[in-house]
């Protein structure tokens, strides 16, 4: 280290004052900064002192600002004075000369040297600056008086290499000896040994926390660019070795990092120049290297229960040595800077760090600050970079951030840190409300076309808030459906979109969860309208969901209702097989094959499916089955309805593909030809009809090759690709092209064997890649669960994952991981608080889960509320099969029974008359009793009392003779006074009262009409 720079601990706002060494030209320079501007500063000097011994070692006393203190290549070491370069230096001699490898200020008084080794002799030495100045000799030889020796001696025989004496116990300091172990030594011990040691080889460059002196760091030996971090508290977990040379500790340090410097650096392996902790920054440590490498360490304690417990409230920041240590965890590191010959950041080499030392001041954003030094002599300040921002997001996708502030003052002039906490902090941003997603959509559209310079080339997924790929242009190149897809969710980073839409995106699934997306296939196609993957999803569930209709896929017995392209063509319907019981198990294994050809045979003359005739086959039923499941396989008419939906939505040459697969030339001719046709749809239309009367030659080809550029949609090219080469194969090579369609063209053309590789490595393929365009594929089976575990670990859309499973599990089979993700997302709803979408989602999911005539294989959910009665606690309703098991919560029943017994009035009959009258009520309530609906259909006494009027609660059955009289006197009255006339039940206290009583109430006051009740009903029946 040519140069160095040291902060002065004394330095204030308005002085601020540093030192620089010159190690090479032999002085000391004493700098105040006049004036900073946050990075670079100017300073102006003080003094100056040139006639200093040539040294390797220094310390600038932070008690007197005038003396440093060097340690010299012969191992003496001397104190001189800043200003006064005449003033003769103190000089403390030694009898053997070796290397000063450290030194240091303790106390006023206090200087402690380090020297290399040397047989019978001392290595580390505390000298009294106050003696040497009495003694009358500054220098050496200068009188004949005796020279004073040092006043403790310590290390015989051993290299110390480093020393720090701790700020807040001036009578203690910590020493690295070489290759060794660190010790720390009290200087109050008279015996001489060390009261600690840690046994370790990086003992170089010791640095104290100021502000914790608990912890100190050190660095490893040279080419080890290791920092190991120690907690002097830990002796207290160990024995000691031996009392009389004190204990050794042996455990491993609290924290260590190990090659903490790049080595990409043609310099070779870098060490650890300088490493010290920041004085008004408690655990931050900083570490340069000698390639310029600049790292800043920020650490805090682990909290463990037990250690706070401990924690006595007035333990002094220097800790209670009876503790045990507590451990440190990394918070941030900062990188301040890279090596100067880094491959990536490389610089001169006079630019870089050589020096740095960190302030006892924050910076102007309140951040630990360190003043630089470059090799080039310039000099500037760095602060270090704070958290950012807490923000949070809100499951209504609310995000809440603190911006960054000053010190504010609150209305009352307080300067309480608790009265800043306000809401000036404080940014809260709603998501865009009152659009829909199609609205919602179209100004983030446009806000993407107005900074996008690539607007054209994608459009975009209107939902999802980002950039994303229409049907007809899925790909400008041959790229693959699936990374098209995928392409289309990721965010283009030169679009800006407005933070409100971009947080109601985040809403998705709450959005379209309001907007009725539950198992309406049709419904669910109109609101995923944007999402090409999510629509065929859902057209192809609407499907299978027609054709199982009525048991429409039940043959042989064998259902294959939502089994797909795999299953059906395989002959595997997954976990289906397990559920079979063990004599069908082993019937199916060994005639599979068999079963499922005559299944298909059967299904298909039920489903009146086209003839096959495309191609040579063993298993025509079964490619007529296949087909009908991916949308094919249809009839003339059928075909031309499709093809004329699909012209009207100015889909032409997928209607021509369609009909190009389904071997009809002449309706695909129309089709590119309908109006409004573009010149390459014309020109092309012209090859199919070469192609299909079959009259191509060499020109031909030239002719129609020169309309491949203008082609950009995957139909077009795929209808290119066969008119060129007459090859099937080349269509499927066509991987823009969507699966599905791909797939009708392997049912259609390929042979047997080719179609079952080619089904097998695509199933394989979309289940690793999670693509949902392979449910044709897997269908609704267990070969979808892994397809949809990676789908939902790519797009985090679980609502969709559950309502489409569910359609087939757990009716045709289980899995605990559907089990989990149904919970999931009942739990994602209540979380959004759609109580009346996630009732929805259980009654139906329950439905589909119930075979015809059989009990639903989903259990029902569990009743959440119910009336009971408060003295025989039986439900209130008039099915006399219940029970009191009927897993209610039990301080509901608890509470509506304190409440009736202490507020509603005394309970009518009583005695053995209630025997009887329970008998009575047990035969009568069910066929409707005059009183049915105002007592229990049980035990027959009363509901509760209103709590202001004081009338007995409840309204007659309408199905009972007081239900008729009831009815009747009703009449010519609105609904709103029937409600009126119902039960209203405070969730906080449990008492009851009329509806209208209530509100008549409340409107007036805020507290329980019952006296002695402090409950704000009002309050939470708003909530």
């Amino acid at each position: 280290m040519e140069t160095a720079i040291r902060w002065s601990p004394g330095s204030t706002v308005a002085e601020q004052r540093f030192l620089i060494a010159d190690v090479n030209g032999h002085a000391f320079s004493h700098c105040r900064i006049q004036k900073s501007d946050g990075k670079e500063l100017s300073y102006e000097t003080l003094s100056t002192h040139r006639k200093v011994p040539a040294f390797r070692a220094f310390d600038w006393s932070p008690y007197d600002q005038e003396l440093v203190a060097v340690g010299q290549w012969s191992g003496e070491a001397t104190v001189i004075r800043l200003k006064d370069e005449k003033a003769p230096a103190i000089s403390l001699p030694i009898k053997h000369q070796r290397l000063c490898n450290a030194v240091t200020f303790g106390r006023p008084n206090l200087l402690a040297t380090g020297l290399d080794r040397v047989r019978n002799d001392f290595c580390l030495s505390i000298w009294d600056l106050t003696q040497r100045l009495l003694s009358g000799t500054p220098t050496l030889g200068n009188t004949g008086k005796p020279t004073p020796d040092p006043l403790r001696k310590f290390a015989s025989s051993e290299a110390v290499t480093s020393i720090k004496f701790f700020p807040g116990q001036l009578d203690t300091f910590v020493a690295g000896v070489k290759g060794s172990c660190i010790r720390i030594y009290d200087l109050r011990d008279n015996v001489g040994n060390a009261s600690l040691q840690f046994q370790t080889a990086a003992v170089n460059n010791i640095s104290i926390d100021p502000l914790d002196e608990n912890y100190f760091a050190a660095a490893g030996a040279q080419k080890d660019a290791t920092i190991q971090i120690w907690d002097r508290r830990s002796r207290s977990s160990f024995s000691a070795s031996n009392p009389a040379t004190g204990q050794s500790v042996n455990q491993a340090p609290i924290l260590e990092y190990k090659r903490i410097f790049d080595s990409t650096s043609n310099s070779g392996q870098p060490h650890i120049w300088s490493l010290r902790y920041c004085k008004g920054w408690r655990g931050c440590l900083g570490a340069l290297g000698s390639t310029g490498d600049f790292k800043v360490f920020e650490t805090r304690k682990e909290h463990r229960p037990e250690v706070h417990e401990m924690m006595r409230p007035e333990a002094s920041r220097l800790g209670s040595h009876g503790l045990a240590a507590e451990q440190l965890i990394t918070k941030r590191v900062h990188h301040v800077e890279r090596a100067y010959d880094h491959p990536k950041y490389r610089r001169v080499d006079n630019a870089r760090i050589v020096s740095f030392d960190f302030t006892n001041l924050a910076g102007m954003r309140g951040r630990p600050t360190a003043i630089l030094l470059r090799g080039n002599q310039s000099i500037e300040t760095y602060e270090l970079n704070g958290a950012p921002s807490a923000f949070s997001i809100s499951p209504l996708a609310e995000l809440v951030a603190s911006r960054a502030s000053g010190k504010r003052t609150s209305e009352s002039g307080s300067t309480d840190p608790k009265d800043n906490l306000s809401a000036e902090n404080i940014v809260h941003i709603q998501p865009s409300k009152g659009r829909s997603l199609v609205q919602l959509s179209e100004g983030i559209h446009n806000d993407l076309n107005s900074t996008s310079a690539m607007v054209g080339v994608r459009s975009l997924d209107t939902e999802n808030g980002i950039r994303g790929q229409s049907d007809d242009k899925r790909a400008v190149e041959n790229v693959s459906s699936h990374r098209s897809y995928e392409g289309s969710k990721s965010p283009d980073k030169a679009a800006a979109i407005d933070i409100r839409d971009a947080l109601a995106s985040f809403t998705l699934c709450r959005r379209r969860c309001t907007e009725g997306y539950l198992f309406d296939c049709s419904k669910n196609m109109a609101i995923v309208a944007s999402d090409c993957w999510l629509r065929d999803l859902w057209d192809w569930i609407g499907r299978a969901k027609r054709m199982a209709a009525g048991e429409g896929m039940v043959a042989e017995a064998l259902d294959l209702s939502y089994v797909g392209v795999y299953g059906i063509w395989n002959k595997d319907l997954g976990m289906r097989s397990e559920m079979l019981k063990e004599a069908s198990r082993t019937t199916w294994k060994s005639s599979a094959s068999t079963k499922m050809t005559t299944a298909a045979e059967v299904l298909c003359n039920s489903l009146q499916l086209q003839r096959y005739s495309s191609t040579d086959t063993k298993y025509p039923a079964q490619r007529r089955l296949c087909l009908r499941s991916c949308g094919f396989g249809l009839s003339d008419d059928e075909l031309e309805e499709s093809t004329d939906d699909l012209i009207d939505q100015r889909q032409n040459t997928k209607a021509a593909l369609l009909a190009i697969i389904q071997g009809r030339p002449k309706t695909a001719f129309r089709a590119l030809r309908a109006n409004p046709a573009s010149p390459a749809n014309k020109v092309l239309s012209l090859a199919l009809a070469g192609f299909a009367k079959g009259t191509t030659d060499d020109t031909w080809n030239e002719t129609i090759q020169d309309i491949a550029p203008s082609l950009h949609d995957p139909y077009a090219r795929a209808i290119f690709a066969l008119v060129r080469n007459g090859s099937w194969h080349d269509v499927l090579a066509e991987t823009s092209l969507p699966l599905r369609d791909r797939l009708g063209v392997a049912l259609m053309y390929l042979p047997d064997p080719d179609l079952t590789t080619y089904i097998s490595n695509m199933t394989e393929r979309c289940i690793a890649d999670g693509s949902l365009e392979g449910i044709p594929l897997t269908g609704l089976t267990s070969h979808s669960i892994p397809l949809f575990q990676t789908y939902i670990s790519k797009s985090h859309d679980l609502q969709s994952t559950v309502l489409a499973i569910s359609h087939s599990c757990p009716r045709y089979f289980s899995s605990p991981l559907v089990s989990l993700w149904r919970e999931e997302y009942r739990k994602q709803l209540n979380t959004y608080r759609l109580f009346l979408q996630r009732v929805h989602f259980d009654i139906q999911s329950t439905k589909l889960s119930t075979p015809p005539n059989q009990k639903p294989t989903l259990p029902p959910a569990p009743r959440q509320v119910s009336l009971r009665c408060s003295h025989c606690d039986q439900p209130l309703d008039r099915n006399p099969t219940h029970s009191s098991a009927s897993g209610l919560p039990i301080s509901l029943v608890a509470a509506a029974s304190n409440a009736s017994a202490s507020s509603f009035g005394p309970r009518s009959g009583g005695g053995s008359g209630g025997g009887t009258q329970k008998s009575q009520m047990d035969q009568e309530s069910i066929f409707g009793d005059c009183k049915s609906g105002t007592v229990c259909p049980k035990c027959g006494r009363h509901m509760p009392r209103c709590v202001l009027c004081m009338l007995w609660l409840g309204m007659p059955d309408a199905h009972s003779k007081g239900g008729e009289m009831s009815n009747a006197a009703m009449q010519g009255k609105d609904a709103s006074e029937l409600m009126r006339q119902m039960v209203s039940v405070c969730r906080g206290c449990w008492h009851m009262s009329h509806v209208g009583h209530a509100e008549d109430w409340f409107a007036k006051h805020e507290v329980c009409p019952v006296p002695g009740c402090e409950c704000r009903c009002g309050e939470r029946d708003e909530g």
